[in-house]
């Protein structure tokens, strides 16, 4: 019986999976993302009190937000190697970074995460006292600034290193023998991650320079920003199934 994983089960049949044999550097990022995922679960300690088993229970969903962006990097990096198999100097380096980046963008991740529950369970239920417990005092314009800036930032080169590997291999094409299908797929996947890495630098720029105002008003539109992926990419998508059936039929 053959493995799973050979039979690329689920994947685009119509792209020939160099990266099929799991190389060293794909074990060494799975055992980081995994330290991420720790992160993420045992930010807090053991709770010893009743008050603090309810303050973890309240950390679930924040923890669930986190994971399922980590999974998104996670999948687009396992993507990637899977595809190219690419193993040299470069792929190392801006590999390292990735890693590097998804590390230290966990923090600004997981608080804006418990931020953005406690205000809209505050907000819709009524719980305006447990947020102001949590966050009350703290989150004046120096600190927010600070939090979308530091998130903002941690996304947007996280993909930019996500394009830097999709654009490595697109000048390797030659060398991994890409057919015209998979050149045209991975220039989709370098436009892709550039458009995933746009829009928080967007949000990074109007957090940073405040040209709305050194107010809520500011840090609101920042956040909204993010609304844009769901009509940027099913934009991007349908674009890219047009010209593909263009081009394949």
């Amino acid at each position: 019986m053959r493995d799973i994983k050979d039979q690329v089960v689920g994947l685009d049949p119509n792209f020939r999976y160099r990266g099929l044999s799991q190389t060293r550097i794909e074990t060494f990022s799975d055992a980081v993302f995994a330290v991420a995922f720790t992160l993420v679960v045992l930010s807090s300690t053991v709770p010893d009190t009743f008050a603090e088993l309810r303050a973890s229970i309240q950390d679930i969903l924040p923890s669930f937000i986190c994971i399922v962006l980590i999974v998104v990097i996670w999948y687009q990096h396992y993507i990637f190697f899977l595809r190219y198999g690419l193993q040299n100097t470069k792929t190392v380096t801006v590999n390292t970074l990735l890693l590097f980046l998804v590390l230290i963008y966990i923090y600004p991740l997981k608080f804006l995460a418990r931020f953005l529950v406690e205000l809209y369970s505050g907000l819709i239920f009524g719980r305006e006292d447990n947020f102001m417990d949590s966050f009350g005092g703290e989150m004046n314009g120096d600190n927010m600034t600070l939090l979308m800036t530091a998130y903002g930032a941690g996304a947007t080169f996280i993909f930019l290193a996500m394009t830097w590997l999709y654009r490595h291999a697109y000048k390797k094409r030659e060398q991994l023998d890409l057919n015209e299908y998979e050149v045209f797929a991975t220039k989709v996947s370098l436009w892709q991650n550039l458009l995933m890495s746009s829009i928080p630098f967007l949000s990074t720029v109007i957090a940073a320079l405040h040209p709305f105002g050194y107010g809520a008003l500011n840090f609101g539109i920042a956040g909204f920003i993010y609304m844009l992926y769901p009509p940027v990419m099913m934009t991007f998508g349908y674009r890219v199934k047009k010209k593909s059936k263009e081009l394949f039929g």
